[in-house]
């Protein structure tokens, strides 16, 4: 009997709430029907206005008409009374005289006015029975019953064998290396004023500790962090950079800070720790989306680290590596005008690697070095068999660079070449500004000997003195996520005008990396860029397999 009544209950109820629904929205028409019909009336009463303002010589029909359909009315007698066969008929009375007026149909004039608010006063409905049908289900607060406690028999109670986890278990260490593209000023004391802030917002863990590197990149250590925070607190770690940078210059977007982090527990090997951020760091560099990038130490990273660097400095020195070069087009001449040598290592498993996807995996300076001087090595050989002339740049770590060493070596091997007018070496802006006291020997000798550097990866604006003074700086190189989507981004496009501005006051050619689009080519050169190479040209282009593999 109850289920029969309640469902009788619910089907009086919908249709309760169905016709109370209609009523309603037969109410609301009427309503607005009746506010047209008044703001018709205001009409009328402002061509009766109108009226009054002509002279008694000028109150003809026709007049009467011209001014009635100004008002959207029409104009049907003056003083005499029309037939009772017109509809829609206003009556109006004026010194005397009466004024009839034919108005439009309500419906017709006002019908997609009607017809929006219909819509609306049914989307309302229809949202407010919706509401009703959850608010019905919603969970019921119930209060538990109080139960009582069965006497425990401890005679009879198992002993545990499952020892309890230590606290410490489930508490990490993160060590985060933060960088950004952005010098800045010399009056700002980055260490303290980094660490003031950051002691500032994470002030509820045991330890954090901030340090400027020479580098330009922040070293910030943050223990006993929860699992479930790791994420948590490097996304903080993250903006809290932003934050300081933008407060300093507010143009600055938040992929200008890229962090690497390596999280890890207690007696861990703090080299490896660091060379997992490192390697954390680049992956966030390389990438124009992901800002940051987080990676475990674990024992499998442990023997990862132990092993990856050796294998590819092995299969680099076994020959298994193919050269591939880059060929940069200058928009003037429609030609080739140099190229850049891209290595690939072949890897037994993986199959053909990029030096970008390895390189950060490489810490030692014997291995450093053994890369780049292959790779020079490699692009000479190539360039002595091409009888095209071309000009082509090669990569160089920075580490390398500021060592003297690997300075003779080089400069004794553009001797022995006579390659030196058709090689470049790229460094990046940022490497060059830093270093630019243990790089002028190695500079001045370059510009002796005739051959030139390219500073790429530029992303903003830069000091022009800094670079007026030397002479072997042949071009600049805009970074791939300068480049990248440039045709939709008017703050990309700024920068890159001013950094054109900047090259033609050095006199030097501004070019463009990674170009994959028809818009973004058009748009540099719009801006300025002198020349660009990416995967919009073709793919990098394999000019020879060298001896050995």
């Amino acid at each position: 009997m109850k289920p029969l009544f309640k469902r009788v209950t619910d089907t009086l109820s919908k249709w309760y709430l169905a016709i109370a629904s209609i009523l309603l929205v037969c109410f609301l028409n009427a309503l607005l029907i009746h506010l047209f019909h008044l703001q018709i009336h205001q009409r009328g009463m402002q061509f009766v206005q109108q009226v009054s303002l002509l002279s008694e010589e000028e109150r003809t029909d026709d007049k009467l008409d011209i001014l009635a359909r100004q008002f959207n009315l029409q104009f049907v007698s003056f003083g005499t009374k029309p037939s009772s066969n017109i509809k829609n008929l206003d009556t109006f009375e004026f010194a005397g005289s009466t004024i009839y007026v034919q108005h439009p149909k309500v419906l017709r004039e006002y019908a997609s006015t009607l017809l929006m608010f219909n819509l609306l006063f049914i989307g309302l409905i229809v949202f407010g029975y919706r509401w009703w049908l959850i608010y019905r289900v919603r969970p019921k607060p119930f209060f538990r019953q109080p139960q009582k406690s069965l006497p425990i028999e401890r005679e009879n109670v198992l002993p545990s064998i499952q020892q309890p986890r230590s606290t410490d278990e489930n508490l990490f260490s993160i060590f985060a290396l933060i960088k950004w593209s952005y010098h800045l000023e010399e009056g700002i004391d980055a260490q303290q004023h980094f660490a003031i802030q950051f002691h500032k917002h994470f002030s509820k863990y045991a330890k954090c500790s901030v340090k400027y590197l020479n580098s330009g990149a922040l070293a910030v250590t943050i223990e006993q962090v929860a699992w479930g925070d790791v994420s948590a607190v490097s996304k903080k770690m993250h903006e809290v950079v932003y934050q300081i940078l933008f407060a300093i210059r507010g143009d600055l977007s938040r992929k200008v800070v890229k962090l690497g982090a390596c999280y890890y527990q207690s007696k861990c090997d703090q080299t490896q720790v660091y060379q997992l951020a490192r390697s954390a760091l680049s992956v966030a560099t390389n990438n124009v989306w992901q800002h940051i990038h987080l990676t475990p130490l674990n024992k499998t990273h442990e023997i990862s680290m132990q092993n990856s660097e050796s294998d590819f400095i092995k299969y680099i020195e076994n020959g298994q590596f193919i050269l591939f070069f880059q060929p940069l087009f200058c928009f003037a001449t429609q030609e080739i005008t140099q190229s850049e040598a891209l290595l690939r290592v072949r890897h037994e498993k993986l199959g053909l690697i990029a030096a970008k996807q390895f390189v950060p995996q490489l810490h030692s300076k014997e291995s450093l070095w053994t890369l780049d001087t292959f790779i020079v090595e490699h692009t000479f050989k190539v360039l002595g068999k091409d009888k095209s002339h071309l000009l082509a740049s090669v990569n160089i770590h920075t580490i390398n660079w500021c060592d003297p060493k690997f300075a003779n070596w080089l400069l004794e091997k553009l001797a022995q070449s006579q390659l030196a007018k058709r090689v470049l070496f790229e460094m990046t802006l940022d490497d060059f500004c830093q270093q630019r006291v243990l790089l002028e020997d190695i500079v001045f000798r370059l510009e002796t000997v005739g051959t030139g550097l390219v500073l790429d990866q530029v992303s903003e604006s830069f000091n022009v003195k800094d670079l007026k003074q030397v002479k072997c700086i042949k071009a600049l190189k805009l970074s791939f996520d300068l480049v990248h989507n440039i045709d939709e981004s008017h703050a990309q496009q700024k920068v890159v005008r001013h950094i054109v501005r900047q090259g033609k006051q050095l006199g030097l050619p501004v070019y463009a990396v990674g170009v994959e689009t028809q818009t973004e080519l058009e748009c540099l050169q719009r801006l300025g860029v002198k020349g660009a190479q990416g995967y919009y040209f073709s793919e990098p282009l394999q000019q020879l397999e060298l001896a050995g593999y």
